[in-house]
């Protein structure tokens, strides 16, 4: 499942509310009762976000610390990855693709398909090796590899791109996919160990689809078609989206 190699979570404050809330998911698995089942997962992701500082210091922080009993998680490598990601599309809905795949040294011409696929992951790629790093590095690959199915050559792309900018908020899906990487990372062995394989699979089966349907009803405001990366707004904006996505999240009724 990947998760293996992730940062073990501390076993106090935040983080054993989660995982007591992660054992009542588990007893409850197989319950028929779909509703009380997704609301014990929203739970789990509620006090997820919580756990690792809640929606304004993790959306803000650069760096991994402690404030009291509290630890704040960074998300610097994600929002980094989401402004270069943004910047890059929303390039191409101004100048086209060659232009901006010539600013970032890309020699299209050389390239197959397949290719321009894995080397815009290389681009923006980070070699860090931090849980931040490996979870921007994910969500970044999965939004880049739905942007290139049934794309054959770079005008298919450059259409489906265009196309993306106008009818959907991709730094929404992007973030996404980071948040859940970053559950699935500190989803540790013992986690894995203590419920079984075939248990912790699906809590994280349940995560990510409660994640996806949540955030089907949060509206993104503006198109990175709109957002100027090349100032200091571009990473205020990403920030702020972070920061309001995570919150939607992190409101949890009981």
């Amino acid at each position: 499942m990947g998760t293996s190699k992730g940062t073990m979570p501390p076993s106090n404050g935040d983080w054993s509310s989660l995982k007591g809330d992660i054992t009542t998911l588990v007893n409850n698995i197989d319950i028929p009762n779909q509703e009380k089942k997704q609301k014990l997962t929203a739970k789990v992701v509620s006090d997820f976000i919580t756990a690792i500082g809640g929606a304004d210091n993790f959306a803000s922080s650069s760096k991994s610390r402690r404030d009291g009993s509290t630890t704040i998680y960074s998300s610097k490598i994600g929002r980094a990855t989401a402004v270069n990601l943004g910047s890059f599309l929303g390039s191409i809905g101004v100048s086209g693709i060659q232009t901006s795949l010539n600013t970032l040294k890309v020699n299209f011409n050389d390239l197959t398909i397949e290719e321009l696929h894995k080397e815009l992951i290389h681009i923006f790629s980070t070699t860090s090796n931090s849980d931040d790093a490996n979870a921007a590095n994910k969500a970044m690959a999965e939004v880049v590899d739905e942007l290139f199915i049934e794309v054959d050559n770079i005008e298919d792309l450059e259409t489906k791109i265009l196309s993306s900018l106008e009818t959907e908020d991709i730094l929404c899906q992007f973030y996404e996919r980071y948040i859940f990487k970053r559950f699935e990372r500190n989803f540790d062995e013992y986690d894995i160990g203590h419920y079984g394989n075939d248990k912790a699979r699906r809590i994280l089966e349940d995560v990510e689809s409660y994640i996806h349907i949540k955030l089907r009803t949060y509206q993104c405001d503006k198109k990175i078609k709109d957002i100027d990366f090349s100032t200091s707004a571009g990473e205020a904006f990403i920030q702020e989206q972070l920061q309001n996505i995570l919150a939607f999240l992190e409101d949890y009724d009981d």
